[in-house]
């Protein structure tokens, strides 16, 4: 019979599981106090994080409840679970650079992310990801560099009465697309 504590710990696992972007499963036999202090000041300093040491039965609980069964891989033995809020790589990243310097028993299993299975390997490849805003910066940087190349190849290969005609057309376009937009929002 359920006690109301255990209850209650079950509904805060759920909450957390349902608003997580990543669960990753750890495995933390042989740390000591201190190491756990210093486990848990890391995960904290990774923006939108939390380590938890969960018990198997009330976890696999949670995730039934959460209807996310593929969670139920995580569990094997003692686990500290990290839940990760916001962006997937910063859990992960903060989780491997205190394996690194720590040198303890401390070791990452495996992940869920969007419903998918991850293993230790593929966390270590993702802890090597650079942040989400570094990303947006070079997809951007690919994104405008081809567009950038045809006008420059453009300007150079036509002479300057066409090139002017070209500027005078996009130019045009341009003002018929705002025009456009502005009386669709009037609508």
């Amino acid at each position: 019979m359920p006690n109301e504590k255990k209850i209650e710990e079950v509904q805060a696992l759920r909450e957390r599981i349902e608003r997580s972007a990543i669960v990753i499963a750890a495995d933390y036999r042989g740390l000591t106090v201190n190491d756990m202090v210093e486990l848990r000041r890391a995960i904290r300093n990774a923006e939108g994080a939390e380590i938890r040491v969960v018990k198997n039965r009330l976890f696999l609980r949670a995730c039934q409840e959460a209807e996310q069964p593929e969670m139920a891989e995580l569990m094997d033995g003692p686990t500290a679970v990290i839940f990760g809020y916001e962006d997937v790589t910063a859990p992960v990243r903060a989780a491997s650079e205190y394996m690194r310097t720590a040198k303890n028993d401390f070791a990452l299993r495996m992940a869920v992310m969007t419903g998918q299975l991850l293993s230790a390997a593929d966390l270590t490849g993702l802890a090597s990801l650079p942040p989400r805003e570094i990303l947006a910066g070079q997809l951007a940087r690919a994104l405008q560099a081809p567009v950038a190349n045809l006008v420059g190849l453009l300007d150079k290969l036509l002479p300057r009465a066409p090139g002017r005609l070209l500027q005078d057309s996009v130019n045009t376009f341009s003002g018929l697309l705002e025009a456009r937009a502005t009386q669709l929002e009037g609508a």
